[in-house]
C-alpha cells in the first residue's frame, strides 16, 4: 500500500507525512521535482515537464498495482493530484486534459493499493518559504480550486480528507486515522 499525502502548498502535508513515517516506521519518499527540472533543463511551463512528471507517477502507480505484495507500504509526498494540478496551474495542460488523464488512471485501476490523504489547512504562521520555483502559488487560491475539481472526480474509497489545524490535536488525529483505518 502506498499512502500519498496531497494538498495545497503550506497545508502541512510534508510535516504530517514525516510524523506518520516516524510514528509507524513507514518509509517516506519525496521526489525532487524542482531539482530534477533544473538538472534536466526542463521549463516548468512546458508540455515536456508535464510528461516527465506524469511518467514518474504512472510508473509508480503501475509498480504499486502490479507488485503490491512485493512492495512494502510507503508514504509518498505529493502524487498524481499534484501533477495534474500543477499541470493546469503552469498551463502545461488544460482542465479537460487533466480530467481525461485522471479518468485514465482511475479506469486503468492504477489506484489499486493506493490511499490518498488529502490535507486541508492553512498554516497560521504562513510565510513564503522560498522552497522552490513554485512559491508564487502560496499567494493564490487557484491551486485549491483545481484540487477541488480533481477531488470531485476522485474515487472516494481511495481518499481520506484530513483537516489540519496545525496543533497537537491534529497530530494525534492523523495518528489515529492511520492506526484505526489505514494500517
Amino acid at each position: 500500500m502506498v499512502y500519498v499525502f496531497e494538498g495545497p502548498r503550506n497545508s502541512g502535508k510534508t510535516f504530517l507525512s514525516k510524523i506518520i513515517s516516524s510514528s509507524f516506521g513507514i518509509p517516506r519518499f519525496q521526489f525532487d521535482f524542482s531539482g530534477s527540472f533544473k538538472m534536466l533543463n526542463l521549463d516548468s511551463k512546458s508540455r515536456e515537464a508535464h510528461s516527465f512528471a506524469m511518467g514518474k507517477e504512472l510508473m509508480l502507480m503501475q509498480l504499486t498495482k502490479d507488485l503490491n505484495k512485493s512492495i512494502p507500504r510507503f508514504i509518498h509526498d505529493r502524487g498524481i493530484l499534484s501533477v495534474l494540478t500543477w499541470g493546469i496551474l503552469e498551463n502545461r495542460i488544460s482542465k479537460s486534459q487533466a480530467l481525461s488523464q485522471l479518468d485514465y488512471v482511475i479506469n486503468a485501476n492504477l489506484l489499486d493499493h493506493t490511499q490518498v490523504i488529502y490535507i486541508l489547512g492553512k498554516n497560521p504562521q504562513k510565510r513564503v518559504m522560498k522552497k522552490d520555483d513554485w512559491d508564487f502559488a502560496e499567494m493564490s487560491t487557484k491551486e485549491s480550486d483545481i484540487y477541488d475539481l480533481l477531488l470531485s472526480k476522485f474515487p472516494k474509497n481511495n481518499l481520506s480528507i484530513f483537516h489540519n489545524s496545525f496543533d497537537t490535536e491534529s497530530i494525534e488525529n492523523i495518528k489515529n486515522l492511520f492506526s484505526e483505518n489505514l494500517i
